[in-house]
């Protein structure tokens, strides 16, 4: 019996070590397993994210419109709707003009329609407008500048006639239109110089435009240098940028000025070099980080939330879950756009207050509860961490819930830069920066903006009285 056991006892205990040799073995593969799992997961959601973005990118190849969020049946007015007249719109037809310049009789001595002469006048006419232009020819001005003898400085002098500008063989109207079609109309100068040679016979060499931009520039430079400093006085600000041939073209505006401002970059000290490291009003913007810098209050843009949440259920289309709760967070977010356009009325509803709370506790539990998805969650905790600017515009009375105002100031920039492909030297750059922003300013002030050129140019002090700076 005992010899039994001596024999069996090697086998025993190699049969044990080779079975805690598979256990070992066993954790270690679980282990692998996991952690190719977790890594499978990773790699899935990069496949989605590239998938996601080859379809965007599918989408602008063939001019197909890009990825907008949908509109739901009870979204408000501030929302985009579809294009064109609504139902049952009245038509609108050219008003009367209020002079008559001339005056031509019509009459006939035969039949439009038969050729017949046996025609007799009846007691019945109508009046037909028609408003046309006459295109203007150059006018050139003699200057002649008699001198006079100053005893005081001991030399002779001679003055500046009306509208002249002295050493400038171009006036000042045409170097005004010059500049208004180049800035507002984004016209090359090679097609100006066309217009001027065919329409008005005024040849010039296309670069001289440039030398008139120059021109404006310097003279409307201290205006300019006005909108800068007025910005920080201001009770909010719309801020945006945009890509502009390796640098980058910031706005920052009101609904009575623009400033614009060319920048090497799109960071935290670009936008401190016009606004300092902090501002008193309300900073309305995207999302970029660069603003997160600046201390002062925010909002942000709830339509750039809202494309956001979109492409984020559309990149989880196939998770019913996901698309759940994205529906929910588009659905707070409309709630909050819908209160803030309410807060334009004179008089608020008597249930605003109750509603607002609703609305803004409906948005904080949903973004914070976790999600699943990595990317779903790190998104989620993005806007949770911005949550207080996501609401400031139920806060304070004349904060818009979105950016749009500043993203149509510029709009002419960036169709004038896929035009022109943008400024090449930092004269450009420079003549840019002041001209587009007074031609804005004057356009939200609701002025001419041909006109104040030619003040700019003729008399700069008059100009700068006539754009508002509160």
């Amino acid at each position: 019996m005992f010899g039994f056991k001596r024999e069996k006892d090697p086998d025993i205990k190699a049969l044990r070590e080779e079975g805690l040799k598979l256990v070992r073995e066993n954790h270690h593969l679980r282990d692998k397993i996991a952690s190719l799992e977790k890594e499978m997961g990773i790699l899935r959601e990069e496949m989605r994210r590239l998938q996601f973005i080859a379809k965007e990118y599918q989408e602008m190849l063939f001019k197909k419109k890009g990825l907008k969020y949908k509109r739901d049946k009870d979204d408000d007015d501030d929302l985009p709707k579809k294009k064109g007249a609504p139902a049952d719109h009245p038509g609108a037809t050219r008003e009367i003009p209020k002079r008559v310049d001339g005056h031509k009789d019509v009459r006939l001595d035969i039949c439009p329609e038969c050729s017949s002469a046996d025609i007799t006048p009846c007691e019945k006419y109508y009046d037909h407008y028609q408003e046309d232009i006459i295109i203007p020819q150059t006018r050139v001005t003699r200057y002649r500048h008699h001198y006079y003898w100053c005893k005081c400085c001991k030399r002779a002098v001679h003055g500046i006639g009306e509208d002249e500008l002295p050493g400038s063989y171009i006036g000042p109207n045409a170097k005004a239109l010059a500049a208004f079609l180049h800035y507002q109309m984004a016209a090359p100068y090679s097609k100006i110089q066309t217009l001027f040679k065919e329409m008005f016979s005024m040849d010039f060499d296309p670069t001289s435009c440039v030398g008139f931009d120059k021109q404006i520039r310097i003279r409307g430079k201290p205006l300019y240098e006005k909108l800068r400093t007025s910005l920080k006085n201001r009770p909010y600000l719309n801020v945006d940028e945009t890509g502009w041939k390796d640098d980058w073209l910031w706005c920052y505006a009101t609904e009575r000025s623009a400033f614009y401002k060319i920048e090497s970059g799109r960071g935290q000290k670009e936008l401190a070099n016009t606004l300092g490291d902090s501002y008193k009003g309300v900073l309305i913007s995207d999302f970029l980080g660069a603003y997160n810098g600046i201390r002062s209050l925010k909002q942000k843009c709830l339509v750039h939330a809202l494309r956001l949440i979109e492409k984020w259920s559309v990149y989880y289309d196939n998770d019913p879950k996901m698309i759940k709760y994205f529906k929910g967070l588009k659905t707070a977010v409309k709630k909050i756009i819908r209160l803030n356009s309410r807060m334009k009325n004179k008089r608020l509803p008597n249930n605003f207050s109750i509603s607002k709370a609703d609305a803004v506790g409906q948005l904080r539990r949903l973004l914070s509860k976790e999600l699943e998805p990595i990317k779903a969650d790190r998104f989620r905790r993005k806007l949770l961490d911005h949550f207080d600017e996501l609401v400031t515009c139920l806060e304070y009375k004349g904060i818009d819930s979105h950016n749009n105002l500043v993203e149509r100031c510029l709009r002419p920039n960036v169709i004038m830069r896929k035009i022109t492909f943008g400024n090449r030297s930092e004269k450009g750059k420079l003549n840019h920066e002041v001209i587009m922003s007074l031609l804005q300013t004057a356009r939200l002030q609701n002025l001419n903006p041909l006109p104040l050129l030619r003040t700019i140019l003729t008399d700069n002090k008059k100009a700068a009285s006539s754009i508002s700076l509160a």
